[in-house]
């Protein structure tokens, strides 16, 4: 009999503990679906360092929180509601829960996530209110069971102690290798920045942390919206034609200029804009930056190029100018809204009378689909920007199937070809959908018969392996980072409103140009001004001329800015550096 009612005893205890090994699993799956997704899946040592940290930060969360398994479930509660849409959107996208993707999630609408989620939104509600329940029913299963992890509270101080020696190793380890503000995204990062992207990246302990890191960035951008407040430009739209008149700035993303079959590649990723009447290619244009925060800014703004990345400028952006000018501005991107590296741009995104962020839509295509919205909802003068998503990194996630034009690519894998290969594939056709976008929202313009122009421009280059080079991507400095392609496109009403105008940038659109010369020559082709303006930086104007074109190579304080025209290119990446004085001084 004693037997028995010990067995008894034990029953509510090991339905309590099986429900916390559960909740434990569940909280763990988007940690699973991260490593089946990334491309580093298959080694093994990548595989075990992504899963065996959670793993371990769970265990020594239950352990600390042993004598009290009932908060240790409550508290993983909001967790457990999350975990079904974090696993959701890395299947989906194939990267963790950031700021960026935080920043994103909040600035998106209920229609716009619905639209986003399709029928698979109310499975995802089920699974969420499903995962909630569990740790609810856990927290109650041991609070009956009076379960304690840990009864002695001797082992229990011990394993407080030794699961605070991590932490403690973690936070120094911080405080020794915290990055210097401006380093490069694939420049060398000490091991406590490792640690500190695996925690951030893992989940659940990485959801506080991007939240930090995401309320950290909410001030950035709050900081430098107040910097810029009270700055006027005092514009004024002086090519008024009594017609209604649309321009649009296109942002590209990592669109690699010789990778475009319009400026010589001698492959067809240019299969439309190739066939595009009315098309300027602006030839050798470059940009001072090779990462987004430095060039995107430098695109926007009169921010003198010699200056650097995180020196304070207080004038306002192009938006402003047109809005000033009387124009109604929009602002559509298919980026995030936040993140350490977008929050700059968002504050340029502000000014806009209207903003939309459609990174939930993944594609590039949802821009001109907004452009159309944009011009069916505005009376008068428009001035649109689309930023595209692009060919930023991962390639295969940038274009839909049909765009597949070039393989094998990254995600088919296999031994049938080099990385190489399969890397130039996949980026490729990031070219050849951009392609299609473009032409998408040339169309859309045409369709409106107003007096209406394009300008296109990528935000800087990006780096591809070779056989010298195993790097990839952006941020080093290297030679295929700063060349950037450029176009413009216009309607026939444009050209016979400004002949003057057209014939100016023909003249030009050969010329040695840089992103510094971007905020006049928009400026001049719509026909404003400002106090101030300087019309020998405009690729619109007869008075245009060439200057130094200073490119930051490298973020390092000791390299500072290369002129680009009298660089030297190193060895085997070819990093872009200053030619040595030597070889100069004649």
């Amino acid at each position: 009999m004693g037997e028995t009612d010990d067995r008894l005893d034990m029953t509510p205890r090991r339905l309590a503990l099986g429900s916390i090994v559960l909740l434990a699993m569940v909280l763990i799956v988007p940690d699973v679906a991260f490593v089946l997704t990334s491309p580093h899946g298959r080694k093994l040592s990548w595989v075990a360092g992504q899963l065996v940290l959670p793993t371990m930060l769970l265990m020594a969360y239950f352990a600390v929180l042993g004598r009290w398994p009932r908060l240790a479930c409550l508290l993983m509660v909001p967790f457990a509601v999350l975990a079904p849409t974090a696993t959701f959107y890395i299947l989906d996208y194939r990267t963790p829960i950031t700021e960026a993707v935080l920043g994103t999630l909040l600035a998106t609408n209920v229609a716009e996530a619905t639209d986003f989620l399709g029928p698979g939104m109310w499975m995802l509600v089920a699974l969420s209110l499903a995962a909630g329940a569990l740790a609810v029913i856990a927290a109650r299963l041991s609070a009956r069971a009076r379960l304690h992890l840990i009864a002695s509270r001797r082992v229990h101080g011990t394993v407080v102690a030794l699961a605070a020696i991590p932490v403690f190793a973690f936070l120094g380890t911080q405080a020794v290798a915290q990055r210097p503000a401006g380093v490069g995204i694939a420049a060398g990062e000490g091991p406590g920045s490792h640690l500190f992207r695996a925690v951030r990246d893992s989940y659940p302990f990485g959801i506080p942390l991007t939240l930090g890191l995401w309320w950290k960035d909410q001030a950035r951008l709050q900081a430098a919206m107040r910097r810029t407040q009270g700055f006027r430009f005092h514009a004024v739209h002086t090519a008024r034609t009594g017609q209604r008149q649309i321009y649009v700035l296109v942002i590209g993303e990592s669109s690699r200029r010789n990778h475009w079959q319009l400026f010589g590649y001698d492959r067809p990723t240019n299969p439309e804009l190739s066939h595009t009447d009315d098309l300027v290619p602006v030839t050798h244009m470059i940009s001072p930056w090779p990462t987004t925060i430095g060039a995107v800014p430098a695109m926007l703004t009169r921010k003198p190029a010699t200056m650097g990345l995180f020196q304070p400028f207080t004038e306002r952006s192009i938006v402003t100018l047109m809005r000033e000018a009387g124009f109604d501005t929009w602002w559509l991107s298919n980026q995030s809204p936040t993140g350490e590296w977008n929050s700059p741009i968002t504050a340029y995104a502000d000014e806009a009378q209207h903003l939309q962020w459609l990174n939930l839509q993944r594609y590039d295509g949802s821009l001109p689909e907004g452009l159309g919205q944009a011009v069916r909802q505005s009376r008068g003068d428009l001035f649109v920007v689309l930023h595209m998503i692009g060919s930023h990194g991962s390639y295969d996630l940038r274009y839909p199937p049909a765009f597949k034009t070039f393989t094998p690519t990254l995600r088919d894998g296999g031994p049938s070809a080099s990385r190489y290969r399969r890397v130039t594939n996949s980026y490729d056709n990031t070219i050849v959908y951009t392609d299609h976008v473009l032409a998408r929202t040339i169309a859309e313009l045409r369709q409106t018969g107003a007096i209406a122009a394009l300008w296109y421009q990528s935000d800087h280059g990006e780096t591809l392996p070779t056989a010298t080079c195993r790097m990839s991507e952006h941020g080093h400095g290297y030679r295929y980072e700063f060349p950037v392609p450029a176009l413009f496109w216009y309607s026939d009403a444009y050209a016979q409103a400004f002949p003057e105008k057209l014939a100016a940038l023909r003249a030009h659109a050969g010329d040695r140009a840089s992103s510094a010369n971007t905020f006049a020559t928009l400026a001049d082709m719509a026909g404003v001004h400002f106090a101030g303006q300087d019309g020998s930086r405009s690729l619109f104007s007869t008075t245009w001329h060439y200057r130094p074109r200073i490119v930051h190579p490298v973020w390092q304080a000791e390299h500072g800015w290369v002129d680009y025209d009298r660089a030297e290119l190193g060895d085997g990446c070819e990093l872009v550096r200053p030619r040595p004085k030597a070889a100069t001084s004649g």
